[in-house]
Parts: structure tokens; C-alpha cells; sequence
């Protein structure tokens, strides 16, 4: 049994971190960057309905991550690699070609110019750093991932996994109940930040009950609410509507009003911020 020590012994280190905290780095979203107080190792939950945009928004974050010269290891369990790349690059044209346009018709002429020109910025900004994962694994295993490439670059990456859900259990829990497996998940990701000293995103769904509300709280988060307890930042994405009609019909839109609301904060306030996800072109705008 390892002894038990006084707060005294490695105080001064303590208060050490304490007074050189900064951030690793910041996001390109000012308002939720200040709440956040940029990105530093924290275990951020983004919730959300169907339609919400939880991937673009974590994707565009993480794509701006590797822009600034951070390494990112992104978990994705939903879209293929092609997929997410075309997001990339349809936030790299600027709105020249949204991501339909990249899927419906064979590309040629100036829109293939235009698509050439973007994958070759992505080519030299975004692709040395970031690390895009689809097969399914387990949490050792996604650890590990982790390590290698904080050891390539000398600085822990930022990790998206999307989402918790997909992550695959030891064999011991597969006759378990669902939320045993997710309690389970939500206290390994949380050791991972722990040791690694990573930031890390984690999507995860809410409970259905939850898809048409105005608000949605910290007992909305789908499946356990060990990731309440364990998390430092919790963020549903609503969209926007004062009734469940006008919350519809926003959800037709293909840009569509949308509030991160953070409702946990561990290290700073709570808050509301508006956007507008522009869907066809796979970005989120932050209201002024």
C-alpha cells in the first residue's frame, strides 16, 4: 500500500501549476474561447439532437487546432475519412464549394480548380498534424494512440472522440447494462486526461426525451451520468425556438440558429452563445 503523504511534501510544485497555468493553446470562436479560458487539459462533453452539428463543430475546431501548428488525434465513429475531409475543404473555399457540391457531381472546370487549390492548403497545414482514426478500440488502445503521437510532436494532442458510444468495451462488460459500460467509459477518458495531460472532446448523445427541449440540462446527457460527475465542461447544442414548432422549422434550415449552452464550467462561468451553423458549408459563426 503506498504511503500517505501531507499536502506539505511537493506543496510548492503545487502552487507551482497553479500560479504558470496557461492555456495550450485557443480556439477561433473568441466568446467560447474566453469562457473555456482557451484550451488547457480539460474533459469537454458536447451533447446534442440530431441536426445539431456536434461533428462539423468539433471538427472545425480540431481542423483549426492542426491549422495553428497543434497535433490532433480525432476518434470519428460516424463519418468516412472522405467525409470529413470534404468539411475541411469546404471551409477552406470559403463558401466557393459547399460540401453537397463535392458529392453530387463528378468536380470539373473551375470547381475542380477550386477543389484542387483547397486540398493543397490542407495538404501543407492541417494534414501533418492531424490524425484522423475510424477503426473501432478500445480505450488502452486509444490511449496508446495518444502517447505515440504526443511523443512525435513533443506537446500532448488534442483528442476528439465521436462518439462516446462507439468506444468498445473489455469483454467483461458485454453482458453488463449499458450505463455500467459508459460509467466505465467516461471514468477511463477522464484517467486518459488525467495522465496524458491531453485536452480531450467527447461527444455524446442525450436522452431522446430531451430532443424537442428549449433547454437541456446536465441530467440530459445520453446513457450515464458519470460523465456529468467526471467532466470539467459540459456543452449541449440546442437549437434555437421559444416553441417546439419554431425549434422545427429552424431545423430545416440550412443555416440554422443553434446555442452552445455550457452548463458546466469547472473553472469558469456558465454561459450562453448564439451561432449560426451553416450547414452546406460545414462551419459554425459565432454571433457578435
Amino acid at each position: 500500500m503506498p504511503g500517505v503523504k501531507p499536502m506539505s511534501e511537493g506543496f510548492d510544485d503545487l502552487c507551482k501549476q497553479i500560479i504558470y497555468s496557461e492555456p495550450l493553446g485557443h480556439i477561433q470562436h473568441p466568446k467560447l474561447d474566453e469562457a473555456m479560458g482557451g484550451i488547457r487539459d480539460y474533459l469537454c462533453i458536447v451533447a446534442g439532437g440530431p441536426g445539431t452539428g456536434k461533428t462539423t463543430f468539433v471538427h472545425e475546431i480540431a481542423d483549426y487546432w492542426a491549422l495553428t501548428g497543434h497535433p490532433v488525434v480525432f476518434f470519428e465513429g460516424e463519418l468516412r475519412t472522405s467525409g470529413m475531409l470534404a468539411k475541411s475543404i469546404t471551409r477552406l473555399t470559403k463558401g466557393a464549394l459547399n460540401y453537397s457540391d463535392m458529392f453530387a457531381s463528378k468536380l470539373t472546370g473551375e470547381r475542380l480548380k477550386i477543389f484542387t487549390d483547397a486540398t493543397e492548403i490542407y495538404r501543407s497545414t492541417i494534414a501533418p498534424r492531424m490524425h484522423m482514426l475510424h477503426q473501432e478500440m478500445g480505450l488502452r488502445t486509444m490511449s496508446e494512440c495518444v502517447k505515440e503521437v504526443a511523443l512525435r510532436f513533443g506537446e500532448p494532442p488534442l483528442v476528439v472522440v465521436d462518439y462516446v458510444q462507439i468506444v468498445s468495451l473489455p469483454p467483461e462488460f458485454n453482458s453488463v447494462d449499458e450505463r455500467i459500460g459508459l460509467k466505465y467509459v467516461a471514468s477511463e477518458l477522464r484517467r486518459m486526461v488525467d495522465e496524458l495531460r491531453c485536452p480531450l472532446i467527447a461527444i455524446s448523445s442525450i436522452n431522446r426525451v430531451n430532443y424537442d427541449k428549449k433547454n437541456i440540462g446536465l441530467d440530459s446527457l445520453g446513457g450515464s451520468s458519470a460523465f456529468e460527475y467526471g467532466a470539467d465542461l459540459v456543452m449541449p447544442l440546442i437549437v434555437k425556438g421559444d416553441r417546439a414548432d419554431e425549434r422545427a422549422a429552424n431545423m430545416t434550415e440550412s443555416q440554422r440558429p443553434v446555442v452552445a449552452a455550457v452548463v458546466k464550467n469547472r473553472y469558469g462561468a456558465c454561459v450562453k452563445i448564439d451561432y449560426i451553423f451553416d450547414a452546406p458549408n460545414a462551419r459554425f459563426i459565432e454571433s457578435e
